[in-house]
């Protein structure tokens, strides 16, 4: 058995895998509150799927033209898949939200259904790439190599100080358009500057870590967030250490029990938004009597 301290020690075997999950967990609370402000959480599911979509479709180009799987490069051109098809379905998201009537719930949910089959489509496609397409679309971060830790963390310091240095626009975007509109000079090049930084945090995590455990923290530590914050500074700290916390935790889980990392960490932040929201129901029931 492995101590949790053992865990947290840089000489530990799988570190690199614990510090990347942790620096998921960090940044894309920080994107998925932005997008919950904005009443687009949706897209959190949505996108991790589109870029799942898109690694496979560049594999399935990658055996047509002749290429060898194992050859060499394929993460390289998993990462560009995703990322060119993650831009893409937000582009056509937003003209789609400018141009066309109906709910963009609908629309989201119709992308996220178009995209799964699309993905498992490529697969079949694709036979003899099977086994590395379905491997990184799990996004095995406990075989996160140094290199594959050094691109995550340069990308995510892009994400993170540009989310710091720009956050009173991106807040205003985000919380408030109206004002937005008054004090930027008009809010649609936050927005577009907004979605840009979401889709190059989706793009680089679903090859990191997978769909699910993108999706996982981008949603659940807000969620949970949400409940206990009572400021927007207190919304968005909280967002990333609950992320940072199940990260952690979920890690040690994972190893303790030889389980695999992402439906680990996204189980166990159901389970703290669970007990957040049953802890504030029995206060509330002890304080009406």
């Amino acid at each position: 058995m492995v101590s949790f301290f053992e865990v947290l020690s840089p000489s530990f075997l799988l570190f690199p895998a614990l510090l990347g999950s942790a620096i998921l967990a960090f940044v894309c609370p920080l994107v998925g509150a932005h997008l919950m402000l904005r009443r687009r959480i949706f897209l959190g599911l949505t996108l991790p799927q589109i870029a799942a979509c898109g690694v496979a479709f560049t594999f399935w180009l990658y055996h047509e033209a002749g290429a060898a799987h194992g050859a060499g490069g394929e993460r390289l051109l998993a990462v560009a898949g995703s990322l060119v098809f993650t831009l893409a379905g937000m582009a056509v998201l937003a003209y789609l939200d400018g141009h066309a009537s109906g709910s963009s719930e609908g629309r989201l949910a119709a992308a996220y259904a178009l995209a799964s089959a699309l993905t498992i489509l490529f697969i079949v496609f694709n036979p003899a790439g099977e086994l590395e397409i379905l491997n990184l679309l799990k996004g095995e971060v406990i075989a996160l190599s140094k290199e594959e830790l050094r691109l995550l963390a340069i990308v995510y310091a892009v994400v993170f100080f540009a989310m710091i240095l720009f956050r009173r626009e991106f807040l205003l975007t985000s919380f408030d358009q109206d004002l937005a509109f008054l004090l930027t000079g008009g809010n649609a090049q936050w927005g577009f500057w907004l979605y840009v930084l979401c889709g190059l945090s989706i793009a680089v995590g679903v090859i990191m870590a997978g769909p699910l455990l993108v999706f996982g923290f981008m949603v659940l530590p807000p969620l949970a967030a949400r409940a206990l914050a009572r400021g927007m500074v207190s919304f968005f700290s909280l967002s990333s250490l609950f992320g940072v916390g199940i990260a952690i935790l979920g890690f040690y889980i994972s190893v303790q029990l030889d389980l695999p990392l992402g439906p680990t960490d996204v189980t166990l932040g159901c389970a703290v938004i669970f007990l957040i929201y049953a802890g504030q129901g029995v206060l509330r029931k002890c304080g009406s009597r």
